[in-house]
């Protein structure tokens, strides 16, 4: 999956601080309803998140 979208952008579509969103990504610990927030913006389901 491809989609043009920065941290930033994603940062603020769901309203979670961007140093989080990049934490995320390099596989630091995060919170359920931050992967649901993601998910929903993704237009993905949270296990794929996980996967």
């Amino acid at each position: 999956m491809h989609l043009d979208l920065t941290q930033e952008r994603l940062a603020e579509l769901t309203g979670i601080d961007r140093s989080t969103i990049q934490r995320i990504e390099y596989g630091g610990e995060a919170k359920i309803s931050h992967l649901l927030l993601i998910a929903r913006e993704l237009r993905v389901h949270v296990t794929y998140l996980l996967s």
